[in-house]
């Protein structure tokens, strides 16, 4: 059958021996991919990323550490308050941000252009302190 698949899955892969909990520090310690082939995050950009989902899939979101040994623990992914763009997310599902650390978002059924901008919040081996959000983009698949 081939091709790209239905539902996207959006990985937050941290740099968690060098992160620090402040914006400068943040941006530069995190790199986000996915599994629909959009090109990788351009090194201190988060906000800039741009990751496609298709209209009625599925959109999960996971951590990821750089060095393997820590764990990411996504705890929240919000749509912005101001300035947010379009509205391609219906629903967000938090997971238990310690045993289970993934976030699922159903995908609205109708044609949405434009851009989506969210946070993605997440913390590091469990501890609920401090917490750091990035902010990247989604887009759906025109097709």
């Amino acid at each position: 059958m081939g091709g790209k698949p239905a539902d996207t899955v959006i990985t937050l892969t941290v740099d968690t021996d060098k992160i620090q909990p402040n914006k400068q520090s943040i941006i530069d310690n995190v790199v986000f991919t996915d599994n629909q082939g959009d090109p990788d995050e351009t090194k201190g950009r988060p906000d800039l990323y741009v990751s496609t989902v298709n209209k009625g899939a599925t959109c999960t979101w996971q951590g990821a550490a750089k060095n393997k040994r820590d764990t990411v623990n996504i705890t929240e992914v919000s749509k912005k308050s101001e300035g947010g763009g379009a509205d391609i997310l219906a629903e967000i599902t938090l997971g238990d941000p310690i045993a289970d650390p993934n976030v699922t978002s159903k995908v609205r059924s109708d044609a949405i252009s434009g851009e989506e901008c969210y946070n993605v919040t997440f913390i590091i081996n469990k501890n609920p302190s401090p917490t750091y959000t990035v902010d990247p983009r989604i887009k759906m698949n025109p097709k």
